[in-house]
C-alpha cells in the first residue's frame, strides 16, 4: 500500500492503534476483501474501540470513530492521486503525511482526562499521544521500551534541527561583506571570526482571516457553499471599501475557516446548555439519501426539551430502524451531552419499533440508562392512526401512495370557480346531524383560529371547517390543492372538506359523495375538536375519556365509522393509565368533586400490575370517571415532575390559590405530550442533509450552528438581525 506499506488482516498489538495500522486494515478489508467504504469502517471501528476498552479509556461515540476513519482515508487517498508529481508542495504532503502515520489514532473523550479515575489509566494515553507511543498494555518489553526512548531521542534532535534551519530561512538573513583594509572603522569586524548578520526580508502584512462564528452560522443556514461563499465575500468586502488583497479570500482557506469555526461553536453550545428542571427526550428517524446517488441512511433526530426549552442533541445515523438500535443511538446521545440522570420522561411515536414490549426502544433504552422513564406517545400521532383507521374504512383501496380522487380533484382545480362553494349545511342529511352541536362547533374553530397555530395546513382546516358549517368569514380564501399522497394524513381532511364544497362542480358518484358526507361529518363532529386539544398535557387524559365515550354514542349514528375510530384509540390508552392519568390533577376543565374524587382514589393500591396502556370493554367506558384510574401508582407521576404534593391535603377548590399546585401546573404544561419537535428535527436534518459536508462530523456540527442562528434570528426583520447580543 502506498506510503503506508502492507495490508493488515487484523488489528491486532498490545499498543492502542496507530493511524498506519487503521489505514493498512482499512486497505485490506476494501481492495482485497471487496468491502464498501462504510462497511470497512464499521468494522474498523467495532476493533479499534474494543482495544480502547480493554485500555479503559473513554472514547468518542461509534459514528464519531467511523467518519474519522473515512477523514484519514480520504486524506490519503487525496494524496496519492498527485503521486506522480514531484513539485515541492506535494513532497510536503506526503512528508507531512508519513511523519503522522505512526501517531496515536485518538479516538478519546474530550473529556476522557477528566472522566479517567485510575493515574495509570491516565498516564498510559497521555504517553500513546506521544511520538513513539511508548508505553503497553500487556507485561513491559524493555528492549522496546528503550528502543522507543532512543528513537524519541533522535526525533526531538532531528526535529530542533529542522526547527532552527526554518527560522534563520524565514528571517532572511544573509552575510555583510567581509572587510580587511586598515580602515579603523572596519577593525572591529575584521577582528570578529564570527560573520555577523543582517535582514533584507521586507515585512508584510498578514492577511485578515474574514470568517468569523456569526458569519460561518449565517453561511451554513443560507446553505451558501465554500465557492459560493468567496464569490460572496470578495464582493461584499470590495462594496465597503476595503482591498480583498488584505483579506484571505479563496476556497479552501473559508473551507477550513468554517470548519473550525463549526466545530468551536457546537463545542460551545454543548458547554454552555443548561435546562432547569426535569428533561423530556424525544426521538424520530427517516430515511434520507447517502453519499451515493442510490444510498438511503436511516438517520434519528434525538432531542431533549425542559421548560421551554427545546435542544437538538444530534441527528446520528443509525445502522437500522429496529428498537434496539434506535435506543442505542438515544443512549449515546445522552451520554455524550451528560444527561443520562436528568432525563424523566420519553416521547416517541408510536411505531411498534418504539412501543413493543419486549424489543421496543422505549423498554430497551431504559434497560440502558438502568432506570425507569414515563413514557409520552405522540398524541398527534395517535389521532393520525384514528384518521387514517376511518379514511380507510369508507374510501376504496389504492395500489399506490397517492389518492386516485384527490389526484382527478387536483387536476380539475383551475376549472372550478372558487367563489362558488357550496356549504356542508346545505345537504339535508349533514344539517340534521350538525344543527344539535352547530354553533358549539362555530364558536371552537373561531377560537382556535385566534389562538396561534404553528403550522398553515392548521389554519386551513380551521377556516374549511368553518365553510363547511356555512360560517362566512371575513377574507375567505381557498387555497389551492397541494400534496395528496396517503402519508400526509392531513390532506385527507382538507381535500375531502374541498371537494365536498365544490360537488356541484367537480363530478362525483354517488358513493363518493356519501363516503365524504360520511367522513367530513366525523372529522367536523367529533375529530377536529379532539386533535386541535390533544396537545394539552393535562387535558390528555380528561380528553381521551370523552373521545372514547363520544366514539362509543356515536356507533348509534354511523356504527361501521364508530367501530372503527373506537378500535384504533381504545389500542392506544396510555394517557388513561394509572401514572399518566395525574395529568388531570392539573386540569381546569376537571370538576371539583371529580378532583376531589381522584384524590380519595390515591390511597388505592393497584390490583395488578402497572400497565403503560390499558384495555377497556366498549359495556363499561360510559360508566368511567377519572379517579376509576387513579391509584397508589398516580404519585409517581408527581415525583418524577419534582411537583410539591402538599396541595393535595387541600381542598381542590383551594389548589388555584396554593403556590406549589400552580407551580406545578405550569410544570405541567411545559411538558411535550406530541413529538413534533421531533419531526421539525428530522426536516432540519433533511434540509442540510448533502448540502454542505459529506463529513459525519461536520454534519452534526452544521445542524447545531443552524439550530442556534434559527433561534436567535427567526425571521429576517432588520430589527431582529441588528440586533447584538
Amino acid at each position: 500500500m502506498w506510503l503506508v506499506g502492507q495490508s493488515s488482516e487484523a488489528t491486532l498489538g498490545c499498543k492502542l492503534p496507530s493511524n498506519r495500522q487503521v489505514l493498512s486494515r482499512l486497505h485490506y478489508l476494501h481492495c482485497l476483501q471487496s468491502k464498501g467504504i462504510s462497511e470497512s469502517a464499521t468494522i474498523i471501528a467495532d476493533e479499534v474501540l474494543l482495544l480502547w476498552e480493554k485500555a479503559r479509556i473513554p472514547t468518542r461515540q461509534h459514528y464519531h470513530v467511523v467518519s474519522k476513519i473515512k477523514e484519514i482515508f480520504a486524506v490519503w487517498k487525496n494524496i496519492k492521486k498527485n503521486a506522480k508529481r514531484q513539485t515541492a508542495a506535494q513532497q510536503f504532503k506526503e512528508g507531512e503525511f508519513v511523519n503522522k502515520l505512526d501517531l496515536l489514532f485518538d479516538i478519546a473523550h474530550a473529556n476522557a482526562m477528566n472522566l479517567i479515575t485510575v493515574q495509570e489509566d491516565r498516564d498510559f494515553l497521555v504517553a500513546q499521544r506521544e511520538t513513539g507511543r511508548r508505553g503497553s498494555m500487556g507485561p513491559i518489553d524493555v528492549k522496546l521500551t528503550q528502543l522507543e526512548k532512543r528513537r524519541l531521542v533522535r526525533h526531538t534532535q532531528s526535529e530542533t534541527r529542522k526547527k532552527r534551519e526554518a527560522e534563520r530561512v524565514n528571517q532572511g538573513y544573509k552575510p555583510t561583506e567581509f572587510h580587511t583594509s586598515g580602515d579603523s572603522s572596519n577593525e572591529s569586524a575584521s577582528d570578529d571570526d564570527d560573520v555577523s548578520f543582517v535582514s533584507t526580508k521586507r515585512k508584510c502584512l498578514r492577511p485578515t482571516s474574514i470568517v468569523t462564528p456569526e458569519l460561518s452560522a449565517a453561511l451554513d443556514r443560507t446553505k451558501v457553499s465554500d465557492r459560493n461563499a468567496t464569490y460572496l465575500l470578495a464582493a461584499v468586502v470590495q462594496s465597503l471599501g476595503h482591498d480583498p488583497a488584505n483579506v484571505t479570500l479563496n476556497k479552501e482557506s473559508i473551507r477550513q475557516s468554517r470548519r473550525k469555526q463549526r466545530k468551536q461553536a457546537s463545542n460551545a453550545i454543548k458547554e454552555s446548555f443548561a435546562i432547569n428542571g426535569p428533561l423530556t427526550v424525544h426521538w424520530d428517524g427517516k430515511m434520507v439519501p447517502g453519499h451515493s446517488r442510490n444510498e438511503k441512511v436511516d438517520r434519528l433526530a434525538v432531542l431533549v426539551s425542559g421548560g421551554s426549552t427545546v435542544k437538538l442533541l444530534g441527528v446520528p445515523a443509525i445502522t437500522n430502524s429496529t428498537g434496539l438500535a434506535q435506543a442505542t443511538a438515544v443512549f449515546n446521545a445522552l451520554q455524550d451531552w451528560n444527561l443520562i440522570e436528568r432525563v424523566r420522561f420519553m416521547s416517541f411515536d408510536t411505531t411498534a419499533s418504539n412501543t413493543g414490549r419486549k424489543s421496543g426502544a422505549s423498554i430497551l433504552l431504559q434497560q440502558q440508562m438502568k432506570k425507569d422513564l414515563i413514557g409520552l406517545p405522540c398524541r398527534h400521532h395517535v389521532h393520525e392512526l384514528i384518521l387514517a383507521k376511518v379514511f380507510s374504512e369508507l374510501m376504496p383501496p389504492s395500489t399506490g401512495p397517492n389518492i386516485q380522487i384527490f389526484e382527478q380533484f387536483s387536476s380539475a382545480w383551475r376549472d372550478i370557480d372558487k367563489s362558488k362553494y357550496s356549504s356542508g349545511m346545505e345537504d339535508e342529511i349533514i344539517s340534521a346531524e350538525l344543527q344539535p352541536m352547530h354553533d358549539n362547533l362555530i364558536q371552537f374553530f373561531s377560537q382556535q383560529l385566534k389562538e396561534i397555530q404553528p403550522r398553515d395546513d392548521y389554519k386551513e382546516m380551521l377556516k374549511l371547517a368553518l365553510l363547511f358549517l356555512d360560517f362566512k368569514a371575513d377574507g375567505v380564501h381557498i387555497s389551492a390543492p397541494g400534496a395528496y399522497h396517503r402519508a400526509r394524513w392531513m390532506s385527507k381532511i382538507i381535500y375531502s372538506l374541498k371537494i365536498f364544497l365544490f360537488r356541484n362542480q367537480f363530478h362525483l358518484t354517488t358513493q363518493q359523495l356519501n363516503s365524504f358526507r360520511q367522513f367530513n361529518v366525523f372529522a367536523v363532529r367529533l375529530y377536529l375538536k379532539s386533535w386541535y386539544l390533544c396537545q394539552i398535557p393535562a387535558s390528555a387524559p380528561h380528553n381521551d375519556l370523552k373521545l372514547l365515550q363520544a366514539l362509543v354514542e356515536y356507533k348509534a349514528v354511523n356504527n361501521s365509522i364508530g367501530s372503527a375510530a373506537l378500535k384504533s384509540l381504545g389500542g392506544h390508552l396510555w394517557y388513561l393509565s394509572e401514572i399518566l392519568i395525574g395529568l388531570a390533577f392539573f386540569d381546569k376543565d376537571v370538576p371539583v368533586a371529580e378532583k376531589a374524587a381522584m384524590v380519595q382514589a390515591l390511597a388505592r393500591e393497584s390490583d395488578e400490575e402497572y400497565q403503560t396502556r390499558i384495555q377497556l370493554n366498549e359495556e363499561i367506558i360510559p360508566q368511567r370517571k377519572l379517579h376509576h384510574f387513579v391509584s397508589s401508582n398516580t404519585r409517581k407521576l408527581f415525583v418524577a415532575l419534582d411537583v410539591n404534593q402538599e396541595f393535595l391535603l387541600l381542598e381542590p377548590n383551594q389548589w388555584e390559590t396554593n403556590a406549589s399546585y400552580m407551580g406545578a401546573q405550569s410544570t405541567v404544561a411545559d411538558l411535550k405530550v406530541v413529538n413534533d419537535v421531533a419531526e421539525r428535527g428530522v426536516a432540519l436534518m433533511e434540509t442540510f442533509n448533502a448540502s454542505l459536508s459529506s463529513q459525519e462530523d461536520q454534519k452534526q456540527f452544521i445542524l447545531q450552528g443552524v439550530e442556534k442562528h434559527r433561534h436567535k434570528f427567526p425571521n429576517a426583520n432588520k430589527s431582529t438581525v441588528a440586533k447584538k447580543d
